[in-house]
Parts: C-alpha cells; sequence; structure tokens
C-alpha cells in the first residue's frame, strides 16, 4: 500500500512500547528509508495470500533476476504493530547478491490473537514457495528471516516440521534462517510490553499450550536448518537472554548456528544497520544466500 496510506495501528505509548519513543523513531526513519528503496527498485507491492488485509507481501528484486534465491523477511512490532513497509530498506543491499528479497506482513493483536501470526508465516511461506518463480525466484532456495516479533515467527517456520503437511510444504523448504534481536522463549507469565500490568496469556494467547507452541526454544530437537542468530549490545534483557539459551539449544541439538552480538547497538539500531551494505550482518546474509 502507499506509504503516506498505512492502515492505522494503536500509538507507541508507555502503556504498550517499552519505550515509546525509539520506537517512533525507528519506524519513521525505517520508512522513510523503505520509500527511497521503493522508488529506486519499483517492488511488485501489495499482493495478497489471504483474504485480511495484513494478508500481503512485497517483493523486491532485480530486472531479469532467475532462480535467485529467496529471503523471505518479517518485520517486528511486539506483535502489536509494525507493517511489511518497514522492512522495504533492507532490499537495496541485498537483492543484487542476486537475491530477491520478500517482505510480509501478518494479522496482529488486539483483533487477532494466536496462533493467526503464525498462521499467516506459514501461508506467506506457501505463496512464496507456489509463486516466487514467476519473480525471479528459486522455489528450493528459501531462506527465512526476522527482526523482534518477526525473527520469533521465522524462527517457528524453520523448527515447525510437524506443521508442514498442514499447509502443504514440503520437507526442507526452509535452507537457513537468519534472526535479529529476537525472544525465543514467550511464556504466558511473562509481561506484556509496556506498563499496561497485564502479561502474555491476556495479550497474545488464548489456550493454555500457546506458550509452547510459540515459543522456538521448544522445538529445536532434530533440526538441521543453519540458524544466524543476532542481536545488539544494547538489546533488551529478553533478547539477550533467551538468544544465549537458543544458541545453546541448537548446538545441543546438533545443529549449525552462528551467534552475534553487535557491538553499540540497541534493538531499533539493530534492525536498521541491517539496511548497510558494509554491515556484517548483510555481508553474512548475502554469503549464506548464495546459490547452492
Amino acid at each position: 500500500m502507499a506509504f503516506d496510506r498505512l492502515r492505522p495501528q494503536p500509538p507507541r505509548t508507555p502503556e504498550n512500547t517499552r519505550v515509546p519513543e525509539a520506537a517512533l523513531a525507528y519506524a519513521k526513519t525505517a520508512l522513510a528509508r523503505s520509500n527511497a528503496a521503493v522508488r529506486d527498485l519499483s517492488p511488485a507491492m501489495d499482493i495478497a495470500f489471504g483474504d485480511e488485509p495484513d494478508q500481503a507481501l512485497d517483493i523486491y528484486s532485480i530486472a531479469n533476476a532467475k532462480r535467485a534465491p529467496v529471503l523471505v523477511f518479517f518485520h517486528g512490532g511486539a506483535w502489536a504493530h509494525g507493517y511489511k513497509e518497514w522492512n522495504g530498506f533492507m532490499a537495496p543491499a541485498l537483492v543484487d547478491a542476486p537475491a530477491v528479497f520478500v517482505s510480509t506482513a501478518y494479522r496482529l493483536v488486539p483483533e487477532h490473537k494466536w496462533p493467526a501470526p503464525l498462521d499467516d508465516a506459514f501461508a506467506a511461506l506457501r505463496w512464496v514457495h507456489e509463486n516466487i518463480g514467476a519473480y525471479g525466484g528459486d522455489p528450493m532456495q528459501i531462506h527465512v528471516a526476522g527482526w523482534s516479533a518477526g525473527g520469533t515467527l521465522a524462527a517457528l517456520l524453520a523448527l515447525r516440521r510437524d506443521l508442514y503437511p498442514r499447509f502443504g510444504l514440503p520437507a526442507g523448504v526452509v535452507k537457513s534462517c537468519m534472526v535479529t534481536s529476537t525472544s525465543f522463549e514467550i511464556r504466558a507469565t511473562d509481561m506484556a510490553p509496556g506498563n499496561r500490568g497485564i502479561t502474555y496469556r491476556d495479550f497474545l494467547y488464548t489456550a493454555d499450550g500457546d506458550a509452547l507452541d510459540a515459543s522456538p526454544i521448544h522445538h529445536v530437537q532434530g533440526n538441521t536448518v543453519p540458524f544466524f542468530i543476532a542481536h545488539g549490545e544494547q538489546d533488551f534483557a529478553h533478547v539477550v537472554a533467551t538468544g544465549a539459551r537458543m544458541v545453546a539449544a541448537l548446538e545441543a541439538a546438533g545443529a549449525p548456528v552462528i551467534h552475534r552480538v553487535y557491538p553499540g547497538l540497541d534493538h531499533y539500531a539493530m534492525n536498521l544497520a541491517q539496511g548497510d551494505r558494509d554491515n556484517d550482518w548483510v555481508t553474512t546474509a548475502r554469503a549464506w544466500l548464495r546459490p547452492a
């Protein structure tokens, strides 16, 4: 959708956001940079993978791309905020790898609670697998990624192989998972972002088993998908803590994993740095996106 006609979302306030000023500044910067990327790359935008407005994705690629690896990226926003339009600024540093960059939206709380975001992530992955060839992408070289809450969804796409048959996805459809500033365990008793005083049980979940369903750290057994886990040195405490535990869990399961902590970066600066061609995250991602 046009950058000046984004669907309204609740305002970022101390009630619903850990650091609202930083979140607002991030959103403004990300949208401005992404708008510039749209002018430069002319992506295919607002492609529906479902009937709801937030079940849509944007596709960035270079002209005449053919069977290029695909990176499917999910935005953050603490489950209640965020737009796929936030991610476009990342595309210029990646598409000439070459790669096809797909930025996808998903349904948000409070209108839609778990498992709606996960269902949408899988539906988007299914759409990409079935259709990306028409946009120069290779359906057999799909990588998933995300920042913050979007990283949680990307990790679950790589790990929840038990859900593949339900969405008509073949084994091995995800070649790697690159997640940034992500929480890997979201307990029902954890406090929701902000000072509103509610837990994730009331904020995101609808059933007692949702916390297990939504926490990637509980689904690492048997995983063979390589993981690239990154966060800023000054990131949120739950990101740092669950990230270290996730790395240990993946290593114990025998899965390939790279863990990077970037000096001087907080939660929001970490994501913005992913649009910098010289950033280590970008150079690593480009290497992982090389055709097999």
